[in-house]
């Protein structure tokens, strides 16, 4: 519904200095702050991705030296484009055109000697527009993950492929993320330029839970909402608005608990970035902050979905990012900090992943905490029929389920891929290896440049069945916790459906594969059941009495 440039003026700040709009109507104030964050200068380029009133877009950033007086040197500008409202929004599909655009825009003003292009500079954005801009809301329902990787010339920039990677480098922690997706709460990711991975990560997070938010009755049935870069022009809206998944460079927010659930540091100085939950102050001090940050760490009742989701990246063996992509995700921290104490954290979660299997009973497997079932991550591609061998775990049983893949060398994405939400079956004209090792390429290539796009396109294939595991084993999890609440729950259409209480104890918890005397497990519960329990009011029964009834196995 919009392109536009913003750029840094030395005396009046951020500004919107050129723009082309469907509608005289629609508001581009404040939006100058969003694409232009704080710390930005420090760096040639980068990729934000923001809102801006509920509609998304995505901008390119770079900065350009200049010896124009009051510039400091360089020359700081962003060039992008704002989407119409749907039900699926997309920006990503902008970024690889926006960059060619501005990268033309701006070889020909330094052919040009210009400092600021003019007006027939600008034709090819002014093409670009007139080309893609809304003529109709798109109104489409989502029709499964197919639908969102098809797409072959976007496919690398899709930010849900870079789930494996999140994993990777959060590690367990990332459950936490998980449980606050679902719960639908506010989580604000802080980091340091450059920010697309940030931003890349609020996408990825909040597809973990995507498909069962979509498609489960509730309170709501909208997705937790993705605003992208935040700034300080947006602290009321983050203040009132609930259920979001944000990034800032701003650290103010720091001080500012009161804004946010979770908090997630990737510039913290360890070999993990850190997670902080913002707790009231009790009593609520008359003056000062009534929040504080406390730091958290994944649940022990975690350890078991961790261990499937880990299993799954050990099989997967993709790199969905490159060097560069790696560097960005990572903590900013010194690499001497990043060599010494690395190892001696994954000693630490080890150690707590194994306290934690044998706290709840888990075999040993391989000298780590493992589950049932073959290891063998397949997805079984043949014909255009779905597998009947793909499996998913009953309400009741564990999270081993998984659709198992045998497969032929290489998927394009041009095959039918389909996932359903009860079955989680993936279909396809042609097939990948087993993700488990792939068979080396037998026979001689006619040359390099073969070899080197064969070895792409399998790690491509790769990539895209790892993370098609990896949401679905989310979603099996998802799907069972929210399975075991509505059995607590009055069927619907009896009077007690429409308002009524609701009393989960202690012993209850374990149905739900949670620590009974976990406080956070507690908190989490309380969090899906108020998100779709309906009308129904559900209560966690903790007293004293609860706690030992469940320690001591009373009913």
């Amino acid at each position: 519904v919009a392109v536009f440039h913003a750029s840094f003026h030395p005396t009046q700040g951020n500004v919107v200095d050129w723009s082309l709009k469907t509608s005289d109507d629609l508001n581009l104030d404040s939006i100058e702050f969003n694409v232009l964050p704080s710390g930005l200068h420090l760096i040639d380029r980068d990729v934000v991705y923001f809102t801006k009133d509920g509609q998304h877009g995505v901008c390119i950033f770079r900065r350009r030296k200049t010896e124009e007086q009051g510039q400091r040197g360089f020359r700081l500008s962003s060039f992008g484009v704002l989407l119409a409202r749907s039900k699926r929004p997309r920006p990503w599909r902008h970024t690889a055109a926006l960059k060619d655009l501005f990268t033309i825009i701006h070889k020909q003003c330094e052919e040009a000697g210009l400092v600021q292009p003019t007006e027939s500079q600008w034709e090819p954005a002014r093409a670009y527009f007139e080309e893609r801009k809304i003529r109709k809301v798109d109104a489409r329902e989502w029709s499964g993950w197919n639908q969102d990787f098809s797409d072959v010339s976007q496919f690398n920039s899709h930010p849900t492929l870079h789930l494996s990677q999140l994993f990777r480098i959060l590690g367990p922690s990332s459950l936490i993320i998980y449980r606050h997706v679902l719960g639908r709460r506010r989580i604000l990711i802080y980091t340091q330029p450059p920010v697309e991975a940030a931003c890349i990560l609020c996408y990825a997070a909040a597809d973990m839970c995507y498909e069962a938010q979509l498609s489960t009755s509730g309170r709501t049935r909208d997705p937790l909402s993705v605003l992208g870069m935040v700034t300080l022009s947006d602290m009321r809206r983050l203040k009132t608005e609930s259920g979001w998944i944000a990034c800032t460079t701003d650290a103010i927010f720091l001080e500012k608990p009161s804004c946010y659930e979770l908090l997630v540091d990737l510039t913290h100085s360890g070999p993990r970035p850190a997670f902080y939950l913002s707790k009231p102050v009790i009593p609520p001090p008359p003056r000062g902050q009534t929040h504080r940050l406390s730091m958290t760490h994944f649940a022990w009742s975690d350890v078991k979905l961790w261990n499937e989701l880990d299993r799954i990246l050990q099989l997967g063996h993709d790199r969905c990012c490159s060097e560069n992509d790696n560097e960005l995700l990572a903590p900013t921290t010194a690499s001497w900090i990043g060599d010494a104490w690395a190892d001696v954290w994954r000693v630490y979660e080890d150690a707590c992943i194994v306290c934690a299997g044998l706290w709840m009973g888990l075999g040993w497997r391989r000298g780590a905490v493992g589950l049932e079932g073959d290891d063998d991550l397949g997805l079984s591609l043949s014909g255009s029929t779905t597998r009947e061998g793909s499996y998913v775990r009953n309400l009741g049983m564990g999270i081993e389920g998984r659709p198992s893949v045998s497969t032929a060398r290489t998927m394009r994405r041009s095959s039918t891929m389909s996932w359903s939400s009860g079955r989680a079956t993936i279909v396809g004209t042609s097939g990948v290896d087993e993700l488990g090792g792939s068979k080396a390429h037998q026979g001689s290539s006619s040359s390099g440049g073969e070899d080197g796009g064969d070895a792409e396109e399998e790690r491509v294939d790769r990539q895209l069945c790892t993370t098609l595991a990896l949401l679905q084993t989310l979603h099996a999890h998802t799907a069972f916790q929210l399975a075991v609440l509505a059995s607590f729950l009055p069927p619907p259409g009896s009077e007690s459906s429409s308002s009524g209480t609701v009393y989960l104890y202690p012993k209850d918890m374990v149905q739900f594969e949670l620590g009974p005397l976990s406080s956070s497990d507690a908190r989490y519960l309380e969090w899906v059941a108020q998100e779709y329990a309906g009308n129904t009011q559900v209560v966690m029964k903790r007293g004293w009495k609860d706690l030992v009834g469940a320690l001591l196995g009373y009913t």
